[in-house]
Parts: C-alpha cells; sequence; structure tokens
C-alpha cells in the first residue's frame, strides 16, 4: 500500500519560496515615499470624515453613532507618536495600505507560483481604493488588511484536514478586530457558512469556526455595551443608511449604472472589466478551480452581488463593495498569471493606467500645470482643498478675539476640518439646525457661553434661524477665502455672535 504524501504542510513550503525579500523592500518603498508625501508634499488637508474621526478623539469613548471605535482608537495613538498632524492621523492607513498587497502576493503565490505572486502585488499596490483611498484614514483602511488577513488564514486551512486552533484563534481575533473598524466585517462569517455548506462540510463538524466566531463577537462588546447604553443609536443609523439615508433621489437602474461607473475609476477601467470577466469565467469554470480560489469566488462575488442589487434602492457609495473588488484581483492575477496569459498585456496595461491615474489623484492640478483645464466642481479632490490654507486665516482672526471665544457651525464636516487645520485647535461647537441627519455632536454637550464672544462660521453666506435664535445678538464680520492657481478652493463666511445666557444641550 503506498503512503499518501501529507500535504497539510504544502503551502507554508511554497510561501518560503516566494521572493519574500523582494516583496517586503518594494512595500517598505511604497511606505516611505507615501509618508514623505503626507509629510512634506501634499497639497491637501484631512477629508472631512477622517477629520470627523479625529475630532472625536477629544471625546473619546467606547464606539460612535455612525462607526466604532477602532478608527478613532488608531487616531488616537498616532497623533500620540506623531502629534495632532497629518502624519499622526494617517500612519495607521499607510501600515495598512502597505500590508494589503504583502497578503495578496502571498495568496496568489501560494496558488500559482511567483508570476502571480508579483501580478497580485502590483494589482493591489495600484488600484485607485488602495493606493488613493489608503491615504485616507477611514474605517476602510483598518478594515481591509485585517480582512485580507484573515482570508489568508482561511486560504492555508483549506489545506489543512484538521484545523488548528492558533488559526482560527487568530481569524476570530482579525475579524473582530475588523467588525471594531466597520460594520460590514460581520459579512464574514455568513459568507464563511455558505462556503462551509458547498464545499467543506467537515468544517461544520469541528469547533474552531464556532470558537472564532465566539472569539469575534466577544470583541465587539464595546460596541454593543455603547449601544446599549444609547439606546441602539448604532443600530439604528445603520440600518437607515442601508434603506436608503431618506433620501428618495436614489434607486433603479440609472443609480446601478452610476454605481459601476464609480467601480471604474475606484478600481481602474481596464481592471474592473478584466474582474467582471473574472468572475463569470470563474463561475462557468468553478470546479476546475483550486480550493483557494472557489473561497475567494464565494467570498467576493455574492459580496458586489449585494450591493450592486442594493443600488436599485439606494445610492451605494463606490467604496463600499471593496471587501469584494481587492480580494478578487488576487483571483484575477492568478487566473491570468495561469488560464489567461494572452490577458497578461492587458492586465499589465490596466496596472500603468491604475498607477498613472493614482499618481493624478495625489494633485489633480498638475493637468492645469499641463494645460488641461477642468471644471473645479468636477474635480474628485475639491474636498480635501484648502483648508490648510483656511485654517491658516482662521487662526489670525480669532487671535484677534478674546481668548476664551469659541467657534460655532452648523455643519459636522466644518467643525471638524476647522478644529484639526487651524493651529490653535480651537474649541468648536456643532449646532444641529435641524436639516442634518444625526451624528456624534449632537450628543456632545455645550460649555457654558454665558460672557463668551461665538465665531459662527459657513461655507455658505447664510446665519440659520437656529443660530439667530441661540444668541442675543449676531453680526456679520470679514469673509475668508482661499485661492490656488487662481481657483477658488475654499470660503467662509463669519458672524461675530453674543449670549448673554447658558447654553443648555
Amino acid at each position: 500500500m503506498v503512503k499518501q504524501k501529507d500535504t497539510s504542510a504544502q503551502p507554508v513550503h511554497v510561501l518560503e519560496m516566494l521572493p519574500w525579500q523582494a516583496a517586503a523592500v518594494w512595500a517598505a518603498a511604497l511606505l516611505l515615499a507615501r509618508i514623505i508625501y503626507v509629510q512634506w508634499l501634499m497639497p491637501y488637508g484631512l477629508g472631512p470624515d477622517e477629520a470627523q474621526y479625529w475630532h472625536w478623539t477629544s471625546h473619546m469613548d467606547w464606539s460612535y453613532l455612525t462607526k466604532p471605535p477602532l478608527t478613532t482608537a488608531a487616531i488616537a495613538v498616532g497623533t500620540g507618536f506623531f502629534g495632532e498632524t497629518m502624519l499622526g492621523v494617517k500612519i495607521f492607513a499607510l501600515l495598512g495600505q502597505s500590508i494589503v498587497p504583502l497578503v495578496g502576493f502571498a495568496m496568489a503565490g501560494m496558488v500559482a507560483g511567483v508570476g502571480a505572486a508579483w501580478l497580485a502585488f502590483w494589482l493591489l499596490a495600484t488600484v485607485p481604493l488602495v493606493a488613493v483611498g489608503g491615504l485616507l484614514m477611514s474605517p476602510d483602511a483598518l478594515l481591509l488588511p485585517l480582512w485580507m488577513f484573515a482570508l489568508f488564514i482561511l486560504f492555508l486551512s483549506t489545506q489543512q484536514d484538521k484545523l488548528k486552533w492558533c488559526c482560527w484563534s487568530m481569524i476570530g481575533v482579525l475579524i473582530g478586530l475588523a467588525g471594531l473598524a466597520k460594520y460590514t466585517a460581520a459579512l464574514f462569517y455568513p459568507l464563511l457558512l455558505v462556503f462551509m455548506l458547498v464545499e467543506r462540510r467537515d468544517w461544520l463538524k469541528q469547533p474552531q469556526p464556532y470558537v472564532a466566531g465566539l472569539i469575534s463577537l466577544v470583541l465587539q462588546a464595546p460596541v454593543l455595551w455603547w449601544n446599549w447604553q444609547h439606546d441602539w443609536a448604532g443600530l439604528h443609523h445603520l440600518l437607515w443608511q442601508a434603506d436608503g439615508g431618506g433620501d428618495g433621489r436614489h434607486g433603479g437602474v440609472g443609480t446601478l449604472l452610476e454605481f459601476l461607473g464609480g467601480q471604474l475609476l475606484v478600481v481602474g477601467p481596464l481592471t474592473f472589466v478584466l474582474l467582471l470577466a473574472v468572475w463569470g469565467r470563474s463561475v462557468a469554470v468553478y470546479k476546475r478551480l483550486e480550493p483557494q480560489m472557489r473561497l475567494l469566488l464565494w467570498f467576493t462575488l455574492p459580496v458586489f452581488a449585494v450591493f450592486a442589487l442594493q443600488t436599485l434602492n439606494a445610492k451605494v457609495q463606490p467604496n463600499w463593495p471593496l471587501l469584494a473588488t481587492v480580494p478578487a484581483l488576487v483571483l484575477l492575477a492568478v487566473l491570468v498569471a495561469g488560464r489567461w496569459r494572452k490577458l497578461r498585456p492587458l492586465l499589465v496595461a490596466g496596472i500603468i493606467l491604475n498607477v498613472l491615474a493614482s499618481l493624478v489623484m495625489h494633485d489633480t492640478f498638475l493637468l492645469r500645470r499641463v494645460g488641461l483645464e477642468t471644471p473645479y466642481k468636477a474635480d474628485p479632490t475639491k474636498d480635501l482643498r484648502g483648508w490648510p490654507e483656511m485654517g491658516q486665516l482662521l487662526d489670525l482672526q480669532l487671535a484677534r478675539l478674546a481668548a476664551d471665544s469659541v467657534v460655532l457651525t452648523t455643519r459636522y464636516q466644518t467643525a471638524a476640518l476647522a478644529a484639526f487645520h487651524t493651529p490653535r485647535h480651537p474649541a468648536v461647537l456643532y449646532l444641529n439646525d435641524g436639516t442634518r441627519r444625526a451624528n456624534q455632536y449632537d450628543l456632545w454637550p455645550w460649555p457654558p457661553l454665558a460672557g463668551r464672544l461665538v465665531l459662527y462660521i459657513n461655507e455658505q453666506n447664510v446665519l440659520p434661524d437656529a443660530v439667530k435664535h441661540r444668541f442675543s445678538r449676531c453680526e456679520p464680520w470679514q469673509p475668508l477665502r482661499t485661492t490656488t492657481q487662481g481657483i477658488i478652493t475654499r470660503q467662509l463666511r463669519t458672524w461675530l455672535c453674543w449670549s448673554t445666557e447658558v447654553a443648555v444641550r
């Protein structure tokens, strides 16, 4: 009787044969280049949302109304090391961005060798969702590397007859942490269950997957505790957002086409078309796929399909299905390196196109310098521009006022950006004038305002009735404006307001 070869350790041997040193050098070089860019070359300020997550560090909590706590906790650590700087806010996003290509390198190399590994590495390093989106400190910046690492451990488990406790405990921790970054991490276990029912029913009889799920659930204790204390406000927000956020303008074929157009931008036009083709081809040849590729198919295509179907009822942001599109690039790399070798030139062209698009997005005004002018309203980076300069102007204005003066706005994005980019980091209050959705600022108490001067700022030339009624008197003050290459990038209207009463929230 011929003794069967034990293949349980095979993936480790394959991984050891990959050129890890070269991949690590490239990842470190890209990380260093991005750190230099953020610290010294970046023409943008913080994005509105990442400024908001930074501002939450002034009121640290177990969770927050619109997001779990991990992003704000990471920002608190980053700014603890690097100060209240752009790098301090973004450092963990940059680190996560560098990890993703390395994990894809390992996944593809384990299945199809060195060629596939390098294709996956460069696909993941240059796809705009990672190369550009990863410069923003968002929940996605933490969710994606944690999710990819968990998928990689599942890759290893497909080669094991007996599941290893250490691997599945790590999966539980990774997905638990991912859930502390963004609620969509909860998709992991339904996808795993479907995969086990279809492909690995033997896993259903082993305790490790259930223990992993229990570990992930235990790690959600901070979010559950906060929601229990706040009447499940986070859950209500999540359901409200999934239902379209009260915006009836979206939904239907038009919204679906808009969603697909967004994918062409964030995944890359050639890359996304190839990705759709690979998904379709993988379904057609499903039984001939490697176990790991079947796993990737089950963990990517259903997620993308769910978000695509959601567009028939509500608007879906281009980054929402990144848990599908980014890991699916590994599937694309493996198939092009193997069965679809004729498509390799087209895929390389897609990578080059993504590199060019990502470089342009690092400073879109480069196009203006070479004569390719586009309407500023169509510039995808317009929300990131002007605030570093505006913060300096606002700081000069505040220097003319009493030291205990506070800033007030009726737009939470403006509140966060003004608080960060103004060098003195003034106290900034937010007043919901009744036209804004509920947000974290609504939960924060106001300090006493009696006898204090309030500088109200608005990006529109409007003094809302809610502000007028709050104060005994408000007078228009000096407008502020920033320009770049003759383009007005940011402007604020200001009012000085006085109150004789203590504001109660």
